[in-house]
Order: C-alpha cells, then sequence, then structure tokens
C-alpha cells in the first residue's frame, strides 16, 4: 500500500470518526425536536422562549419523563414546573381562583374514587375525565392566567416564597386539622401510603385540605398555597401513570 493510500485511509477513519462523535455527543432527537413538540403548549413554548434558563430546565425535566412514559409523562412534568416555578409568584386573586376551580374538580370527582386518585397523583391531561370536563376546562384556565400572572409577576422582579420544612409542616397540619373539618385517622393514613391508598379515603381527605384552605382568611389561604407550589416535588410522573394506569377506571389516557 502507498504512503498517499495510507494517508487517505487515516483522513476517511478521522472523519468517520468525527462524525460518529457527533452523532453521539450531540443534542438528543427529542432535543432537537423540542421547540417544536413544545409548541403544542403555548403557554409553557412562550415562557421557554423568553427565559432560557427556564427552557434549559423545562428540557432536561421533560426529556427525562419523556424516555419512561411518552408525552403523558412529560406533559405532566412540564404542569409541575410551571406550578412550582410560574404559579408559585402569581398574586392572591390567581392563586385563591385556581385553589377554588381545584375544589370543585374534587367534588365533582368524589363520586368517582379512582379517577379522583388518579388526578391527585398524575395531574390531568385533555381529554381525561371526561364526567368533570368542565370543572377540568375551568381549572385549566385557572391554571394558565395564574402562570401567565406569575410569569409576569417574576418578570417585574417579585419575590417567590422559599419555605422551610418548618414552614411547610406547618401548613399542612394546620390543614389537616381545619378550620372547617378535620381529617380522619383513616384519611391521613390512606395519604401517607400513596399510590398504595384506599381511592376514597385519599379523594376526601384532599377535598377536607382543600375545604379547609379555602376556609381562612384570602390571604391566608393565598399564602399557604403559595408556599406548598414553591416546595420540590420529587415525582416520577411517568412510574406513577404506569402504576395508576393498571386499576380499571383509573380515568387517564393510558394507550
Amino acid at each position: 500500500m502507498t504512503r498517499r493510500s495510507i494517508l487517505l485511509l487515516l483522513v476517511v477513519a478521522l472523519l468517520a470518526g468525527n462524525l460518529a462523535y457527533a452523532s453521539l455527543s450531540g443534542p438528543s432527537a427529542f432535543a432537537r425536536d423540542f421547540d417544536q413538540n413544545i409548541a403544542r403548549y403555548p403557554l409553557a413554548a412562550s415562557i421557554a422562549h423568553s427565559d432560557p434558563s427556564l427552557r434549559q430546565i423545562f428540557l432536561r425535566e421533560t426529556e427525562a419523563a419523556f424516555n419512561e412514559g411518552g408525552w403523558p409523562a412529560a406533559s405532566g412534568v412540564l404542569n409541575l414546573i410551571l406550578a412550582t416555578e410560574m404559579e408559585a409568584y402569581a398574586d392572591d386573586e390567581h392563586i385563591n381562583a385556581v385553589d377554588r376551580a381545584k375544589l370543585a374538580a374534587l367534588l365533582k370527582l368524589a363520586s368517582d374514587p379512582l379517577a379522583c386518585k388518579s388526578y391527585l397523583l398524575a395531574g390531568s391531561q385533555p381529554g381525561e375525565f371526561a364526567d368533570a370536563a368542565q370543572e377540568f376546562a375551568d381549572l385549566g384556565s385557572a391554571h394558565r392566567a395564574a402562570i401567565e400572572n406569575g410569569f409576569e409577576r417574576k418578570m417585574k422582579g417579585v419575590a417567590r416564597a422559599e419555605p422551610s420544612d418548618a414552614e411547610l409542616a406547618a401548613i399542612e397540619t394546620q390543614l389537616r386539622l381545619g378550620p372547617f373539618v378535620e381529617l380522619t385517622r383513616q384519611e391521613l393514613g390512606a395519604q401517607s401510603r400513596y399510590l398504595g391508598g384506599n381511592a376514597a379515603l385519599m379523594c376526601s381527605a384532599a377535598t377536607k385540605k382543600q375545604l379547609n384552605l379555602l376556609s381562612m382568611d384570602s390571604a391566608d389561604s393565598a399564602s399557604a398555597s403559595r408556599m406548598r407550589r414553591a416546595r420540590n416535588y420529587n415525582i416520577d410522573v411517568a412510574e406513577v401513570r404506569a402504576k395508576l394506569c393498571r386499576e380499571p377506571g383509573n380515568g387517564l389516557s393510558c394507550s
């Protein structure tokens, strides 16, 4: 083999190696298509376009969920991020409006405990929980308004509540005790068992907490709700949805 042939082979090998490295180390298919896919969620897309740091959070967290459970899981994570990163900045009026809409949805789901449990643990996607379609449409509108308001306030420099673990524990204790109604020992036990909890008891416990929250003075209610939103949720949405989808009558889109 001539020197020229050897050099040509080396060049070809180097080019092939560089191409392979680029394909391995470059952005994933999800990342390349992220802006196109998130466009299905116009409000999140607008926020991502306006705030590059939030876009990176959206991308990182939704890709991890997508790899486990597709877009239903990724959308669930996106909703959690928006609640933590945007709704937590919203003013009292918008926070209280979301909580009233959530209470209406819980009351509507009370006759279908499995669907209620699914909503509590996995949130909701368009087309799910058909029997409470109007309540979830109203809740979706309230969420969007609160997210928009929170984003505007954040851009204006309004600070977000950063509660300590002790403050959050005090809020949860207060919501268990009243002021409207106290949770039973059975309801508390169902909540503590999470995915294994009794659906009817979990639903009644969540409804009571929401009633207690809204029975407080409006400013105190909004403050407590805002701090609850600001906490970090370490929830594997894909795993939660997968387990709930094994229960008949769960109300989720499990295809």
